[in-house]
């Protein structure tokens, strides 16, 4: 399908999306971008996340509506992704932990984020394209990604940042040139469970960079596309555990027996990310679509049809209720942009 035959059209109110991540609980994104465009913002000019937030901004970057993300939502098994099964298999992955810099290979990951490239309903989008061609393909459209490259300590914003790296053979990167895959398969590292990319070192060390989850750095960068004069709103869509934003009861996680080793992971990841994410959705709770996620985990991908539901009627219904409250969207500077 082409672009002019996209459902999502050029009618009503235009807006940035941001989302945070969340892994496989960014399945909710499909129901919160259905409440979005209930509201009427069915256009998008600057979409940026992190992690399983990446994943979704890229999507609807390349033409995905709220309809056509669950649709390929729905076909993809991702337990494909990671297969925990026996505790026999457990021991392998701790093994591969050791030796391999992480439990699951990443392969079907990337594989997955490259499909959702290919079946993109924006014609001229594929698996290889890179921010320069989808920039000449959807002009009006801008999508940022968030790394960390964990050698220099410090968060890469794609694609701006790729011009601090030089490839294999020493040649410079353009940010043009890059490919929007990598930066998402980046994004969405979660570091220990995904390996670890790499391939492009600093232009001034010289050392290769160690890039992994954007999450590290920056989950939630709801600022990104903040300016003094905002033409549009920016709406964050953050995911958070537990099933009401505003209780003070935490989601609980049981940490030990023979999954510990992934428990612990989960765990440390989350609680970093959840600290800084807590403070920027109070700050601007006026622009955030807070979605419960429940006890849902972070990585399990072996989801059952009942809590893939769960995730999306979550999602759907944050977002119904954030768009009735008819809240004004005051970005980083203080300022709102006009209605």
């Amino acid at each position: 399908m082409s672009e002019a035959a996209s459902p999502a059209g050029e009618r009503g109110p235009s807006a940035d999306g941001v989302f945070s991540g969340g892994g496989i609980k960014g399945l909710a994104f499909a129901g919160a971008i259905a409440g979005a465009e209930e509201a009427g913002y069915t256009r998008w000019h600057g979409l940026a996340g992190t992690s399983a937030g990446a994943i979704t901004a890229m999507a609807l970057a390349v033409g995905y509506d709220a309809r056509g993300l669950k649709e390929s939502l729905d076909r993809f098994d991702f337990g494909r992704i990671a297969d925990y099964g026996s505790p026999i298999h457990l021991v392998g992955a701790v093994r591969d932990l050791i030796f391999h810099e992480s439990i699951v290979r990443g392969d079907e990951l990337t594989k997955w984020i490259r499909q959702l490239l290919d079946e993109s309903p924006v014609d001229g989008v594929n698996a290889e394209i890179t921010f320069g061609q989808l920039r000449e393909l959807r002009p009006d459209v801008t999508l940022v990604t968030v790394g960390t490259d964990l050698a220099h300590s410090r968060m890469v914003v794609f694609p701006g940042d790729v011009a601090l790296y030089q490839d294999e053979q020493g040649n410079p990167l353009g940010p043009d040139e890059f490919p929007v895959y990598k930066a998402a398969r980046i994004s969405a590292g979660y570091p220990y469970f995904f390996p670890p990319v790499g391939g492009l070192s600093d232009r001034s060390t010289k050392k290769e960079g160690v890039f992994v989850d954007g999450g590290v750095t920056s989950a939630f960068p709801v600022f990104v596309f903040d300016k003094e004069e905002p033409g549009h709103p920016t709406w964050g869509f953050h995911l958070h555990g537990g099933f009401d934003a505003t209780e003070d009861q935490p989601a609980y996680r049981e940490i030990g027996g023979v999954t510990w080793p992934k428990d612990m992971l989960e765990g440390i990841l989350d609680a970093a990310m959840n600290a800084l994410d807590k403070f920027e959705e109070r700050r601007f709770e006026n622009r955030v679509i807070a979605i419960p996620t429940g006890q849902v985990s972070t990585l399990n991908f072996n989801l059952t049809p009942a809590e893939k539901d769960y995730l999306y009627q979550s999602g759907l219904g944050a977002a119904r209720a954030f768009f009735a409250s008819a809240r004004p969207a005051e970005n980083s500077f203080g300022r709102i942009p006009p209605p």
